[in-house]
Protein backbone atom coordinates (compact mmCIF):
# COMPACT_ATOMS: atom_id res chain seq x y z
CA UNK A 1 0.00 0.00 0.00
CA UNK A 2 3.12 2.52 0.67
CA UNK A 3 3.88 2.00 -2.91
CA UNK A 4 1.27 3.77 -4.98
CA UNK A 5 1.32 6.47 -2.05
CA UNK A 6 4.33 7.71 -2.77
CA UNK A 7 3.80 6.86 -6.71
CA UNK A 8 -0.04 8.49 -6.99
CA UNK A 9 0.83 12.07 -6.44
CA UNK A 10 3.25 11.88 -9.13
CA UNK A 11 0.98 10.80 -11.85
CA UNK A 12 -1.73 12.89 -11.02
CA UNK A 13 0.38 15.92 -10.92
CA UNK A 14 1.84 14.96 -14.88
CA UNK A 15 -1.87 14.43 -15.82
CA UNK A 16 -2.96 17.90 -14.13
CA UNK A 17 -0.13 19.69 -15.97
CA UNK A 18 -0.90 17.92 -19.25
CA UNK A 19 -4.62 19.62 -19.03
CA UNK A 20 -4.77 22.29 -21.28
CA UNK A 21 -8.28 24.95 -22.06
CA UNK A 22 -11.11 23.47 -23.40
CA UNK A 23 -12.50 25.03 -26.27
CA UNK A 24 -15.95 26.98 -26.20
CA UNK A 25 -18.85 25.93 -28.17
CA UNK A 26 -22.09 28.10 -27.48
CA UNK A 27 -23.85 28.98 -24.80
CA UNK A 28 -26.89 27.22 -22.42
CA UNK A 29 -30.10 29.54 -22.91
CA UNK A 30 -32.63 27.64 -21.21
CA UNK A 31 -32.06 25.21 -18.34
CA UNK A 32 -34.83 23.65 -15.87
CA UNK A 33 -35.58 21.22 -13.59
CA UNK A 34 -32.34 20.91 -12.03
CA UNK A 35 -29.99 20.04 -14.90
CA UNK A 36 -26.29 19.89 -14.18
CA UNK A 37 -22.85 19.47 -15.81
CA UNK A 38 -19.57 17.54 -15.73
CA UNK A 39 -16.97 19.50 -16.10
CA UNK A 40 -13.27 17.50 -15.43
CA UNK A 41 -14.66 15.51 -12.78
CA UNK A 42 -16.65 17.36 -10.61
CA UNK A 43 -20.81 17.89 -11.13
CA UNK A 44 -22.05 21.65 -11.62
CA UNK A 45 -25.32 22.78 -11.28
CA UNK A 46 -26.16 23.88 -14.90
CA UNK A 47 -27.76 27.40 -15.42
CA UNK A 48 -28.45 29.49 -18.22
CA UNK A 49 -25.87 31.79 -19.84
CA UNK A 50 -23.16 28.92 -19.16
CA UNK A 51 -20.72 28.62 -21.70
CA UNK A 52 -20.28 25.28 -22.92
CA UNK A 53 -17.37 23.65 -23.46
CA UNK A 54 -15.76 20.38 -25.30
CA UNK A 55 -15.87 17.43 -23.05
CA UNK A 56 -18.51 18.74 -20.89
CA UNK A 57 -21.54 16.23 -20.32
CA UNK A 58 -25.08 17.58 -19.54
CA UNK A 59 -27.66 15.61 -17.67
CA UNK A 60 -31.08 16.23 -17.41
CA UNK A 61 -34.48 15.43 -15.52
CA UNK A 62 -37.95 13.89 -16.17
CA UNK A 63 -39.20 17.83 -15.67
CA UNK A 64 -36.56 20.03 -17.09
CA UNK A 65 -35.53 21.42 -20.52
CA UNK A 66 -32.40 22.47 -21.50
CA UNK A 67 -31.56 24.19 -24.51
CA UNK A 68 -27.99 25.45 -25.83
CA UNK A 69 -27.16 27.76 -28.61
CA UNK A 70 -23.87 27.39 -30.68
CA UNK A 71 -21.38 29.56 -32.02
CA UNK A 72 -22.48 29.56 -36.21
CA UNK A 73 -25.92 28.82 -35.30
CA UNK A 74 -27.28 25.49 -34.69
CA UNK A 75 -29.63 24.91 -31.45
CA UNK A 76 -29.97 22.05 -29.22
CA UNK A 77 -32.99 21.77 -27.47
CA UNK A 78 -33.16 18.25 -24.75
CA UNK A 79 -36.48 18.13 -22.88
CA UNK A 80 -36.93 15.77 -19.52
CA UNK A 81 -34.26 13.27 -18.49
CA UNK A 82 -31.60 12.64 -20.95
CA UNK A 83 -27.41 12.54 -21.26
CA UNK A 84 -25.42 14.33 -23.95
CA UNK A 85 -21.76 14.93 -24.39
CA UNK A 86 -20.00 17.42 -26.04
CA UNK A 87 -17.05 14.69 -28.14
CA UNK A 88 -14.01 16.08 -29.64
CA UNK A 89 -13.88 16.10 -33.22
CA UNK A 90 -11.83 14.10 -35.55
CA UNK A 91 -9.67 15.80 -37.98
CA UNK A 92 -11.65 16.54 -41.06
CA UNK A 93 -14.80 15.91 -39.29
CA UNK A 94 -17.95 18.62 -38.22
CA UNK A 95 -16.04 21.01 -35.52
CA UNK A 96 -19.95 19.70 -33.33
CA UNK A 97 -19.89 16.45 -32.45
CA UNK A 98 -22.32 15.48 -29.91
CA UNK A 99 -23.36 12.00 -28.34
CA UNK A 100 -26.57 11.25 -27.12
CA UNK A 101 -26.53 8.22 -24.76
CA UNK A 102 -30.14 8.59 -23.72
CA UNK A 103 -33.01 11.01 -24.16
CA UNK A 104 -34.93 13.35 -26.80
CA UNK A 105 -33.16 15.98 -28.71
CA UNK A 106 -34.32 18.09 -31.47
CA UNK A 107 -31.42 19.90 -33.34
CA UNK A 108 -31.27 22.75 -35.77
CA UNK A 109 -28.39 21.89 -37.33
CA UNK A 110 -26.24 24.99 -39.33
CA UNK A 111 -23.22 24.92 -41.44
CA UNK A 112 -20.65 23.56 -41.59
CA UNK A 113 -22.90 20.70 -39.89
CA UNK A 114 -22.65 17.99 -37.01
CA UNK A 115 -21.94 15.01 -36.44
CA UNK A 116 -24.77 12.58 -33.41
CA UNK A 117 -22.90 10.15 -32.31
CA UNK A 118 -25.99 7.42 -31.06
CA UNK A 119 -25.99 4.00 -29.35
CA UNK A 120 -26.29 1.87 -32.74
CA UNK A 121 -25.25 4.41 -35.26
CA UNK A 122 -23.34 8.05 -35.98
CA UNK A 123 -25.76 10.79 -38.22
CA UNK A 124 -23.41 13.16 -40.40
CA UNK A 125 -25.70 16.39 -41.67
CA UNK A 126 -24.37 19.88 -43.13
CA UNK A 127 -27.99 21.58 -42.51
CA UNK A 128 -31.18 21.10 -41.47
CA UNK A 129 -33.58 19.99 -38.43
CA UNK A 130 -33.80 16.57 -36.81
CA UNK A 131 -35.58 15.13 -34.02
CA UNK A 132 -33.69 12.12 -32.54
CA UNK A 133 -34.43 9.97 -29.68
CA UNK A 134 -31.70 7.53 -28.11
CA UNK A 135 -32.24 4.68 -25.61
CA UNK A 136 -30.64 1.90 -24.18
CA UNK A 137 -28.94 0.31 -27.34
CA UNK A 138 -31.17 1.77 -29.84
CA UNK A 139 -32.20 4.95 -31.65
CA UNK A 140 -34.90 6.09 -33.94
CA UNK A 141 -34.78 10.02 -35.82
CA UNK A 142 -37.08 11.76 -38.14
CA UNK A 143 -35.33 14.02 -40.85
CA UNK A 144 -37.63 17.04 -40.84
CA UNK A 145 -35.72 19.66 -43.08
CA UNK A 146 -32.62 18.38 -44.97
CA UNK A 147 -30.70 15.45 -45.04
CA UNK A 148 -28.66 13.17 -42.87
CA UNK A 149 -26.17 10.59 -43.65
CA UNK A 150 -26.16 7.13 -41.44
CA UNK A 151 -23.38 5.81 -40.49
CA UNK A 152 -22.90 2.18 -38.70
CA UNK A 153 -19.44 1.86 -36.68
CA UNK A 154 -16.92 -0.64 -36.79
CA UNK A 155 -16.01 -2.96 -33.19
CA UNK A 156 -13.08 -0.17 -33.52
CA UNK A 157 -15.11 2.63 -34.06
CA UNK A 158 -14.68 3.80 -38.10
CA UNK A 159 -17.18 4.42 -40.22
CA UNK A 160 -18.82 1.38 -41.99
CA UNK A 161 -21.59 1.00 -44.77
CA UNK A 162 -23.57 4.47 -44.72
CA UNK A 163 -27.36 5.16 -45.57
CA UNK A 164 -28.86 8.88 -46.87
CA UNK A 165 -32.05 10.00 -44.75
CA UNK A 166 -34.26 12.62 -46.75
CA UNK A 167 -36.36 14.73 -45.97
CA UNK A 168 -39.79 13.49 -43.92
CA UNK A 169 -38.06 10.00 -43.31
CA UNK A 170 -37.98 8.25 -40.47
CA UNK A 171 -35.12 5.79 -39.32
CA UNK A 172 -34.96 3.28 -36.77
CA UNK A 173 -32.07 0.93 -35.85
CA UNK A 174 -31.12 -1.42 -32.74
CA UNK A 175 -27.71 -2.67 -32.10
CA UNK A 176 -26.28 -4.93 -33.32
CA UNK A 177 -29.79 -5.34 -35.92
CA UNK A 178 -30.71 -3.97 -39.34
CA UNK A 179 -31.62 -0.16 -40.37
CA UNK A 180 -35.70 -0.01 -40.89
CA UNK A 181 -37.19 2.70 -42.86
CA UNK A 182 -40.98 4.57 -43.40
CA UNK A 183 -41.53 7.30 -45.57
CA UNK A 184 -42.72 9.37 -42.77
CA UNK A 185 -42.92 9.30 -39.31
CA UNK A 186 -45.14 6.78 -37.49
CA UNK A 187 -47.86 7.59 -35.42
CA UNK A 188 -46.13 5.75 -31.97
CA UNK A 189 -42.95 8.16 -32.65
CA UNK A 190 -45.23 11.54 -33.20
CA UNK A 191 -47.36 10.34 -30.05
CA UNK A 192 -43.98 9.65 -27.50
CA UNK A 193 -42.25 12.70 -28.64
CA UNK A 194 -41.99 15.86 -26.83
CA UNK A 195 -45.04 18.63 -26.95
CA UNK A 196 -42.29 21.57 -28.06
CA UNK A 197 -40.96 19.31 -30.64
CA UNK A 198 -43.61 20.59 -32.66
CA UNK A 199 -43.21 24.33 -32.85
CA UNK A 200 -39.84 25.63 -33.63
CA UNK A 201 -37.24 26.17 -31.35
CA UNK A 202 -36.98 29.93 -30.18
CA UNK A 203 -33.43 31.50 -30.12
CA UNK A 204 -33.19 32.76 -26.15
CA UNK A 205 -29.48 33.94 -26.67
CA UNK A 206 -30.59 37.60 -26.57
CA UNK A 207 -32.38 37.07 -23.19
CA UNK A 208 -29.47 36.23 -21.59
CA UNK A 209 -27.51 38.63 -19.25
CA UNK A 210 -25.33 37.68 -17.36
CA UNK A 211 -22.82 34.64 -17.31
CA UNK A 212 -23.65 31.98 -13.91
CA UNK A 213 -20.66 31.04 -11.42
CA UNK A 214 -20.32 27.03 -11.46
CA UNK A 215 -21.79 25.80 -8.02
CA UNK A 216 -20.08 22.38 -7.57
CA UNK A 217 -22.65 19.39 -6.71
CA UNK A 218 -20.53 16.75 -6.34
CA UNK A 219 -17.58 14.83 -7.67
CA UNK A 220 -18.08 12.60 -10.18
CA UNK A 221 -19.06 8.75 -8.55
CA UNK A 222 -17.44 5.32 -10.55
CA UNK A 223 -21.56 4.36 -10.83
CA UNK A 224 -21.40 7.41 -12.70
CA UNK A 225 -17.80 7.73 -14.25
CA UNK A 226 -18.01 3.64 -15.47
CA UNK A 227 -20.26 3.81 -18.70
CA UNK A 228 -17.95 6.78 -20.20
CA UNK A 229 -15.12 4.47 -19.13
CA UNK A 230 -16.65 1.68 -20.77
CA UNK A 231 -17.51 3.66 -24.21
CA UNK A 232 -15.49 4.60 -27.21
CA UNK A 233 -13.80 7.25 -26.02
CA UNK A 234 -12.27 5.45 -22.66
CA UNK A 235 -8.93 6.06 -22.88
CA UNK A 236 -9.69 9.49 -22.54
CA UNK A 237 -12.07 9.26 -19.74
CA UNK A 238 -9.87 7.44 -17.76
CA UNK A 239 -7.15 9.88 -17.88
CA UNK A 240 -9.64 12.45 -17.58
CA UNK A 241 -11.47 10.53 -14.26
CA UNK A 242 -7.88 9.94 -13.09
CA UNK A 243 -7.74 12.47 -10.19
CA UNK A 244 -10.76 10.74 -8.47
CA UNK A 245 -7.90 7.90 -7.48
CA UNK A 246 -7.42 10.08 -4.52
CA UNK A 247 -10.61 9.38 -3.10
CA UNK A 248 -10.74 6.05 -1.28
CA UNK A 249 -14.39 5.72 -2.07
CA UNK A 250 -13.55 6.04 -5.46
CA UNK A 251 -10.44 3.46 -5.31
CA UNK A 252 -12.19 1.14 -3.67
CA UNK A 253 -15.19 1.17 -6.43
CA UNK A 254 -12.53 0.50 -9.21
CA UNK A 255 -10.48 -2.31 -7.88
CA UNK A 256 -12.84 -4.98 -8.69
CA UNK A 257 -12.95 -3.61 -12.14
CA UNK A 258 -9.12 -2.78 -12.20
CA UNK A 259 -7.90 -4.86 -14.78
CA UNK A 260 -10.31 -2.91 -17.52
CA UNK A 261 -8.15 -0.06 -16.86
CA UNK A 262 -4.55 -1.02 -17.27
CA UNK A 263 -2.32 2.51 -16.64
CA UNK A 264 -4.54 2.86 -13.14
CA UNK A 265 -3.46 -0.53 -12.39
CA UNK A 266 -0.04 0.81 -12.68
CA UNK A 267 -0.67 3.45 -10.98
CA UNK A 268 -2.57 1.79 -8.17
CA UNK A 269 -0.31 -1.75 -8.31
CA UNK A 270 3.22 -0.64 -9.23
CA UNK A 271 4.21 -3.71 -7.78
CA UNK A 272 2.95 -5.61 -10.04
CA UNK A 273 4.78 -4.17 -12.82
CA UNK A 274 8.72 -4.22 -11.45
CA UNK A 275 11.07 -6.03 -13.72
CA UNK A 276 11.53 -9.45 -12.04
CA UNK A 277 14.66 -10.46 -10.05
CA UNK A 278 16.91 -12.78 -11.77
CA UNK A 279 17.06 -16.29 -10.32
CA UNK A 280 20.76 -17.36 -8.54
CA UNK A 281 21.89 -20.58 -8.92
CA UNK A 282 22.89 -22.17 -5.79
Amino acid sequence: MTRWRAWLPLCLSLVSAAAGAATELGTVTLAEGGARVLRGATWYKLAAGLRVEEGDILAGSERGQVQIEFTGGSVANLPGDFTLYFAPPPKGAPSLVLALPAGWLKVVIAPPGMRLHLPPFDTVAAEGILVVHAQGAAADLFVETGSAKLVEMTPAGADADTRDAKRGEYWAKAAPGAFTSMPRAPRAFVEAMPRNFVDPLPLLAGKIKSKPVLVADHEVTYAEAEPWLAGRERAAFEKRFTPRLRDPAFRHAVEPNISRYPVWDRMLHPEKYLPKEPKTTP
